[in-house]
């Protein structure tokens, strides 16, 4: 049993999974939106009503973080901070001209697997015929894929993808989704029937009853 998980541990594939920090939020986020959630709704000690309501918004508040950090990182941090890494490091070694984030993180991938899994892979479309390393190299990096064993990895694009992802994760998590939980899980979890939206008399058309002005009566305390 224990030559089994371990083998699954260091598996090549699991530990780019364990490394990569898309995946990871990703699985930690679905875990806390489902784990957590069950795990109130354990718990006894709290009559049903409360647990129901904490569950739920658990559950809305995990959810939403998922989908900005789906949303938001690839569609922003990823791809800006990859541009801007590529037009501080125009003409490095290091660092060749992709496209952009996606065609990088293709070219990653393809170059992780053995030779014969690359040939025929769909991946290779997506990789331009004429990106080369360098100005000096005879060949272009599709060409390097389909021929090495062990083609170019270039780790600086992949740390400037991973550092833009942990960025976009403080700032989408830590700042943003807590933001919009006030705008968005407010409102569902009146809908929901969990909260009592509050009175606006002034917005509700509601008269208050008056408050009781008559003046309290005074006692004469003799010492």
């Amino acid at each position: 049993m224990l030559d089994k998980v371990a083998n699954i541990l260091l598996n090549p594939q699991f530990v780019n999974f364990a490394n990569n920090t898309k995946y990871t939020v990703t699985t930690e986020s679905f875990f806390k939106a489902t784990g957590r959630p069950v795990a109130i709704m354990m718990d006894k000690k709290v009559d049903l009503d409360t647990r129901k309501y904490a569950a739920t918004k658990e559950c809305l508040y995990q959810t939403l973080c998922t989908v900005i950090y789906l949303t938001m990182i690839p569609l922003v941090f990823q791809k800006y901070g990859f541009k801007f890494a590529q037009k501080l490091m125009k003409g490095d070694k290091d660092f060749p001209a992709f496209k952009d984030a996606n065609e990088f993180l293709n070219y990653a991938r393809l170059a992780k697997m053995d030779k014969e899994h690359r040939q025929n892979h769909k991946l290779i479309s997506k990789i331009s015929d004429t990106l080369k390393a360098n100005d000096d190299d005879k060949l272009t990096l599709k060409e390097h894929l389909l021929k090495d064993d062990n083609p170019p990895k270039f780790p600086f694009p992949k740390g400037v993808i991973e550092l833009s992802n942990l960025i976009g994760t403080v700032i989408g998590l830590a700042w943003i989704a807590s933001e919009l939980s006030n705008h968005i899980l407010h409102p569902l979890m009146y809908a929901l029937g969990f909260k009592t939206k509050p009175v606006n008399p002034a917005k509700d058309n509601i008269t208050l009853p008056a408050k009781n002005n008559k003046p309290t009566e005074q006692i004469d305390v003799k010492a």
